[in-house]
């Protein structure tokens, strides 16, 4: 058995993009999703332990990543508080509810 795994050996086992395994780490390190941190590296030169990735490939740790949904609430004061400042900043606006 291997020793570490690289940032490359966990695209095939995972078999997702680079630029999406890049973003589920960067999420994981901001604690959402179980994604397998490195334990030392730097870029492409990442190290992962054999464990946790085959733990995390074989769904053990696999968990949908939690999506924050805008109320209508939220989103219709983020709506007007767009507005406001556009029409400070001297932007024609249409008045809606």
């Amino acid at each position: 058995m291997r020793a570490f795994y690289t940032f490359q050996d966990l695209l095939a086992i995972s078999r997702l993009s680079e630029s999406t395994a890049r973003r589920r780490l960067k999420e994981s390190r901001n604690g959402v999703g179980q994604f397998p941190k490195p334990i030392d590296g730097f870029k492409r030169k990442l190290l992962f332990h054999p464990d946790e990735v085959q733990r995390w490939a074989t769904g053990q740790h696999q968990s949908a990543p939690v999506t924050k949904v805008e109320s209508e609430t939220q989103r219709q004061r983020r709506h007007k508080m767009a507005m406001s400042a556009l029409e400070k900043k001297g932007v024609k606006t249409t008045k809606t509810k």
